[in-house]
């Protein structure tokens, strides 16, 4: 009983500290919605928009599955592109430390992309 009681105790100290890996960071993650050469606009799972500013030391990287990844830069984010966004709150407004994307699949001919 002992043992298992520490496995549990190990299990839950390493998940509290994921918890808190990125300190103050955001994520954001979802749909490009909207791109500008100083902000992204991203629409999340929950269907709310978000706008993410965009500076000069943020870290962009292309995500080409299955798990490769290659440097990029702004003007490589488009519209209808996935984005995973570590961002710094600053005031109201949240700016990018790093934005990882990925274009998405094309869809089958003949077939319909899920709306």
């Amino acid at each position: 009983m002992g043992i298992r009681s520490t496995l549990l105790g190990v299990a839950l100290l390493l998940l509290g500290a994921s918890a808190f890996a990125h300190g103050d960071k955001v994520h954001v993650r979802g749909t490009i919605t909207n791109v500008t050469d100083t902000s992204v606009t991203v629409k999340g799972p929950d269907g709310k928009a978000v706008e993410v500013k965009l500076g000069k030391a943020t870290v962009y990287t292309l995500h080409v599955p299955p798990a490769t990844d290659q440097p990029a830069k702004a003007s490589d984010l488009a519209v209808g592109d996935n984005v995973v966004i570590h961002a710094t709150p600053e005031g109201n407004t949240l700016e990018a430390d790093d934005v990882k994307f990925s274009v998405p699949a094309k869809s089958a001919p003949g077939k319909v992309p899920n709306s």
